[in-house]
């Protein structure tokens, strides 16, 4: 094994850049507005208007997916990308669990393949856990 999280098949190496590649994207989306975002409203509306009233959250929440995405597709720091983006994760499931319905099957399908990409990558995390 080397030095490098190089997945050891084209398959795992697809799922990893989409996914990696998709987080990426959505986190710049943030900054850049490629593409418009539903109006909240509602429960929505209360908790993205809590979000944004913080000031820094919507920046570090949007920067983390960013560079996570960046990591994870990259191929060369992909567990430590996993890491980073884990609470954005949980944090995706439980807005969708509690606040918006809506999104929830995409939300647990990311968690699906995050899961499965963290299997993948567990040899990096030996050391956390010993």
């Amino acid at each position: 094994m080397g030095n490098t999280d190089e997945p050891q098949n084209k398959g795992i190496l697809a799922i990893q850049i989409l996914y990696g590649a998709f987080f990426a994207v959505m986190g710049l989306n943030h900054f850049f507005g490629w593409m418009d975002r539903p109006e909240p409203e509602g429960d929505a509306l209360v908790f993205w208007t809590g979000v944004g009233a913080a000031g820094y959250l919507m920046t570090l929440i949007f920067s983390t997916q960013a560079v996570s995405g960046l990591l994870i597709a990259s191929g060369r720091f992909t567990a430590f990308g996993l890491i980073l983006l884990t609470p954005v994760l949980v944090n995706i499931v439980g807005y969708h669990l509690y606040v918006e319905r809506t999104g929830l099957e995409m939300a647990l399908g990311l968690s699906a393949v995050h899961l499965f990409l963290a299997w993948v990558q567990r040899n990096r995390y030996k050391a956390i856990f010993c």
